[in-house]
């Protein structure tokens, strides 16, 4: 019984031992298709993208466009939008639903509580735009982004224009030419919009919520706040949009930590001291 008992260990010691070999062996996926298969995948694949996929997304931004056109753009369209009405802001209480179900209600509440739904023409000009950016038509992404960006600013919804404004900066970096720096005050403009709309969807969030506390740092970020790190974050890791401007990207990191958290705040401040060291800023 105890040599049993060994030899038991000792199989599954080895069980083991080759179980770990094998989860750290790197997986090489495709090793049972010969090369006929792989080749019949390759064509397949690249028949797909040609036959539907190209052509799908070309109807798309045809369809896109001839509505965005009737709509946004021409003379017409542009008069008609100095007396457009801003879209409504609060959503109905579940109490206008007594009749319903409590899990009816909020569904019915959920749905009614989105701004610009799908069939919007803010929404279906801001689908065009970001069409455009997957496409890496990028010039013709950034004049949609400014059909629809003035919609959002009227009816002051700030995270949708911060949004825009982001998407806008990320246009023109792609358009710009780091020789000449044609975009470069567009580009900083565009992001310190950005940032100050998030800010100001933040502090409409923490509006709402009674527990917050002025006084002292948020124990959790609103969803605004979050985006704007993130938004920080991309633009610290940039060096087209950096180059020659530690200073500025510093001053909008720092600025942007005193909506965060202490561990939001921390990791931001961290970027803006790298920065401004990189500006010649060693006391700050």
């Amino acid at each position: 019984n105890v040599f049993s008992g060994n030899k038991l260990k000792d199989d599954f010691r080895h069980v083991s031992n080759s179980k770990e070999s094998d989860d750290a062996r790197p997986i090489i996926r495709g090793v049972c298709l010969s090369p006929s298969d792989k080749r019949a995948i390759r064509r397949y694949s690249a028949n797909m993208v040609a036959t539907g996929l190209i052509p799908a997304i070309e109807r798309r931004i045809a369809h896109l466009n001839s509505t965005v056109s009737n709509a946004k753009k021409g003379v017409k369209n542009v008069i008609k939008s100095f007396w457009r009405q801003s879209k409504p802001k609060d959503s109905p209480s579940t109490s206008e639903y007594d009749g319903l179900a409590q899990t009816q209600a909020a569904e019915v509440v959920a749905s009614s509580s989105v701004r610009y739904k799908y069939d919007t023409i803010e929404s279906q000009t801001r689908l065009l735009a970001d069409t455009l950016f997957l496409m890496r038509d990028y010039d013709a992404a950034l004049g949609v982004y400014r059909l629809v960006k003035d919609d959002y600013k009227h009816d002051k919804a700030h995270l949708h224009h911060a949004s825009t404004q982001e998407m806008m900066a990320l246009c023109m970096n792609q358009l710009n030419d780091p020789n000449d720096d044609s975009y470069g005050y567009d580009i900083q403009h565009s992001i310190e919009t950005a940032l100050y709309s998030y800010s100001r969807a933040g502090d409409e969030e923490k509006e709402g919520d009674a527990s917050n506390n002025r006084s002292v740092r948020p124990t959790r970020a609103p969803y605004a706040t979050r985006l704007a790190t993130r938004f920080c974050l991309s633009v610290s890791s940039s060096r087209s949009i950096c180059n020659e401007k530690h200073m500025e990207i510093a001053d909008l990191l720092a600025s942007a930590s005193s909506h965060e958290t202490p561990l939001g705040a921390a990791v931001l401040l961290e970027q803006s001291s790298s920065h401004y060291y990189q500006a010649n800023m060693t006391r700050k």
